[in-house]
């Protein structure tokens, strides 16, 4: 049986990381996962101690986030050397069949390729997994499809893709980390791809992350530069890295004009996009 890491970070959500870690161990109650709780106040880290004394408990000290907090679970748990390594947002449920199709299509692409799960809603609508190269929802027609940017809430990274890239990129805080793994990963060759169908449920996150809407201007940029909005300065990083200094530089300066405009002419110019 190949070896499988499930790393998950959480913060504050311990209803969600009990249940979504109830969904795992009915599918592999042998599953080694390592789980980074970044300082919950909630007794997240108590409640999986004691629900789940095998899982591998990582304490972070509030400032990970999303994708420092993944990469500190993959730095531990890629001491080990496991065949593959699956990524897993504490809010998803997973479906019986899930880790079956998930392995089914690193086997079709001889584990040479990421595969990102596609996750929907209770009413079957798709969230997340990934989109193509115009930005559109990946939707799933039974086909492995190509991704170009990357959701990282269910992923499996095959063992030989992680000897090549290595860990995700710990200079973005939060979100971001799961799009630059699938372009540097398409910069290396390698494919990323959805799953086949839907592999488990999900909650959308509604949040604008480029502009807060109802704030003052010193509010809204306090947000967009916080681990929770859309860092200027990470955008720029990522944009000069992937694409060019003409669009890092041109997005830098569209990112500080979108925030400076008054909520109305937000939504005179470009609807409900940023809101």
């Amino acid at each position: 049986m190949p070896s499988i890491a499930v790393l998950l970070t959480c913060f504050n959500r311990k209803p969600q990381t009990l249940k979504c870690l109830e969904s795992l161990y009915k599918l592999n109650r042998h599953a080694s996962v390592f789980l980074v709780d970044d300082n919950s106040s909630d007794g997240t880290f108590q409640a999986v101690a004691e629900t789940y004394p095998q899982v591998k408990l990582i304490e972070g000290d509030g400032k990970l986030f999303w994708n420092r907090g993944m990469y500190l679970a993959w730095t531990v748990a890629a001491k080990q050397n496991f065949d593959y390594y699956l990524w897993l947002n504490d809010d998803v449920v997973l479906h019986e069949y899930s880790l079956n199709e998930l392995m089914e299509c690193v086997e079709l692409t001889n584990d040479q390729a990421i595969i990102s799960g596609i996750i929907v809603d209770q009413n079957n609508k798709v969230l997340y997994g990934g989109s193509n190269k115009n930005r559109t929802l990946i939707i799933p027609n039974g086909e492995l499809q190509d991704i170009t940017y990357l959701n990282g809430n269910v992923v499996m990274v095959p063992k030989s893709v992680f000897e090549t890239l290595g860990n995700l990129d710990p200079k973005y805080h939060h979100d971001m980390g799961d799009v630059d793994y699938g372009f540097r990963a398409s910069a290396h060759g390698i494919k990323v791809y959805s799953t086949r169908k839907a592999i488990a449920f999900g909650e959308k996150n509604p949040i604008c992350r480029e502009r807060q809407s109802g704030a003052t201007i010193n509010q809204r940029f306090k947000r967009l530069y916080s681990p929770l909005g859309s860092n200027p300065k990470l955008n720029f990083y990522f944009r000069k890295k992937y694409k060019s200094i003409f669009n890092a530089t041109g997005y830098y300066i569209f990112q500080h004009l979108l925030n400076l405009i008054p909520d109305n002419l937000n939504t005179h110019i470009f609807g409900n996009k940023y809101k």
